[in-house]
């Protein structure tokens, strides 16, 4: 039997969002609130709002590092032309 093309579903969403620094334990996140002051929350806080629900977890480890500018005296452009 096909099935049909209407159907009738209602999500709802609970969302937490932190970006910091996590302990070298794993147990506390550090961040910057709103007002510049750096905060520590422990990660049990930060999710007890999901304690006994099913969730998903999403973390991202993000580096950056600087590039050479193309006006550094230190480059070697001999040869270029």
């Amino acid at each position: 039997m096909a099935k049909s093309g209407l159907s009738s579903k209602r999500t709802i969403t609970d969302k937490i969002t932190v970006k910091g620094i996590l302990s070298e334990d794993g147990t506390y996140i550090t961040y910057t609130d709103e007002n510049e002051e750096e905060k520590t929350i422990s990660f049990l806080e930060f999710n007890k709002s999901f304690r006994g629900c099913p969730f998903e977890l999403t973390a991202t480890r993000k580096t950056e590092d600087e590039l050479l500018d193309e006006t550094d005296e230190d480059s070697d452009d001999e040869g270029i032309e």
